[in-house]
């Protein structure tokens, strides 16, 4: 073992070496005996690495770019565990709040995880526990990886009755102790995709009340993103309200209709990006026709903004943050988000940077005095309609 990478419902997560293959590998141990319950005997304990010895299989079946996957299991151990893919990278909860991410970013990660959960429920494997701490961001690629696949449902079939989940993100039927299918993954999607575009979840925060939350996922209906002063296209916000929706039949039908919805958001703001404005969207007929099986390519700005993304992260490792050439890669892809039809994200983006400009040389310093007149500008630019 190489380090120990966080502990959680499931046991513990190190980080080892496969030494046969060199590569690095993550290694989930089962806490056996809190899952077995206060009660626990042989006879449950057996029933237990049972079910996790079929959930593991079926998860292990899931083939998607975008879902860690599952090297080998090892049952016959005390502690039973798994040997996953390791994925060196942030969870997408440290990339949220306070402020909202770019379109382009909510709709290429959205994209890669309606399509990991599309591979999965293609398996009838569901995840039932959909939040940004289990959406890993790769730091390579900045592609998304989905971590703990059907481990939920293990837990949900044993002896402690436990109900999996995380209260923040959790569909009705799930807060109702209901199992749930692959409609309410794509209800955590929606709550995961609110709190992108927003800067907050549907409901409340990590302080508020279980119970207080699970009836607010039943009963009432979060505020459209578009009603806080997000400048989102309306597609986009039509598609997290369906996804939000707390009768399932009334959710997308299936995970690929929401890859074909995002995809033609991308579109989209391709073909929009020099009408900015707090309505340069305009209504347009949101789309759930049945897409290819094919992965869904990046749209054009999205290729771009990825390789600026991944420039800053590239010139942050070998120079540090507070270089020149780290601000002028942060500077360009502020551009470019605005460019995209994103004058808010630019805006953003060109505020983060002045903040620590400010921080790093002073508010007085011409590098911090730029990115407030860029951040400026954005903003001026966006309420006129024209970037």
């Amino acid at each position: 073992m190489i380090s120990h990478l966080g502990s959680g419902g499931f046991g513990d997560v190190w980080k080892a070496q496969d030494k046969e293959l060199a590569r690095d590998v993550a290694v989930k141990f089962l806490a056996l005996d809190k899952l077995a319950g206060p009660r626990s005997s042989a006879e449950r304990s057996a029933r237990v690495r049972e079910r996790f010895a079929r959930e593991s299989l079926a998860a292990a079946k899931v083939d998607s770019s975008y879902v860690a996957s599952i090297h080998d299991r090892y049952l016959s151990e005390s502690p039973p565990f798994l040997v996953m893919e390791y994925v060196d990278g942030q969870p997408l909860a440290a990339y949220l709040r306070p402020t909202p991410l770019t379109l382009a970013r909510t709709c290429r990660w959205s994209r890669q995880i309606a399509q990991g959960l599309a591979a999965a429920h293609d398996q009838n494997v569901v995840h039932r526990d959909v939040k940004p701490g289990n959406i890993l961001i790769r730091e390579t690629d900045s592609d998304v990886r989905i971590v703990d696949f059907g481990l939920s449902r293990f837990v949900d079939a044993t002896e402690t009755h436990t109900i999996t989940g995380t209260p923040l993100y959790m569909s009705p039927e799930r807060c109702r102790a209901e199992a749930g299918d692959a409609r309410s993954d794509l209800y955590s999607l929606g709550c995961v995709m609110y709190e992108m575009v927003t800067g907050m979840p549907p409901f409340g925060d990590e302080r508020a009340d279980p119970i207080a939350l699970a009836r607010a996922h039943e009963e009432r209906t979060p505020r459209p993103p578009g009603a806080q002063g997000v400048d989102i296209p309306e597609p986009l916000e039509e598609l997290i309200m369906d996804l939000l929706a707390k009768d399932p039949l009334r959710r997308p039908e299936n995970a690929r209709t929401v890859v074909h919805a995002i995809t033609s958001t991308e579109d989209l703001l391709d073909r929009r990006s020099g009408k900015a404005g707090p309505h340069r969207f305009g209504p347009a007929p949101l789309s759930y026709a049945q897409p290819s099986l094919r992965p869904a390519p990046d749209s054009g700005f999205g290729d771009r903004l990825s390789a600026a993304e991944l420039a800053v992260r590239r010139l942050t490792r070998e120079h540090g943050r507070d270089h020149h050439l780290v601000i002028a890669a942060r500077m360009e892809l502020a551009e470019l988000t605005g460019d995209s039809g994103d004058p808010r994200g630019a805006a953003t983006l060109y505020d983060r940077l002045g903040r620590d400009c400010a921080e790093w040389y002073g508010r007085a310093h011409p590098r911090t005095l730029d990115a407030f007149t860029e951040m400026a500008r954005w903003i001026h630019d966006g309420s006129r309609g024209n970037p």
